[in-house]
């Protein structure tokens, strides 16, 4: 029983420091992508290279390319052929529908590689 309260405790205590990682008027994100179908996101950062740098190390550095966006949300669409596409917005659909119709501009069969939603 004890082991259980320490754990709760453990997770109240990170989902605590978490949420204070945002300043009060920017909370970063960032969403990557690269060759071989990597890609890598982060959110609820405090800073553009933070973000930048978490996406990164979800990439296993190999994301060429990384979008920031803060106090929003952010998608990046790949096409068949390589092309893709961002966006960003209020809501994560309309981050996603952003990204699909820049993809569509320069490629076929577009779908959503990754997103992520920095309040």
């Amino acid at each position: 029983m004890k082991a259980s309260v320490l754990s709760v405790g453990a997770l109240v205590l990170a989902g605590a420091l978490n949420a204070g990682q945002c300043g009060y008027e920017q909370c970063w994100g960032a969403v990557g992508i690269g060759p071989g179908g990597a890609y890598g996101w982060a959110h609820s950062h405090a800073s553009e290279g933070a973000a930048y740098n978490a996406a990164q190390r979800g990439c296993r550095g190999n994301c060429d390319q990384i979008r920031t966006f803060y106090n929003t949300c952010g998608a990046i669409a790949r096409a068949s052929n390589g092309g893709w596409g961002w966006g960003w917005a209020s809501s994560r659909q309309a981050a996603e529908n952003t990204a699909l119709g820049y993809c569509r501009e320069y490629g076929a069969n577009c779908r959503v590689a990754v997103w992520a939603c920095s309040p």
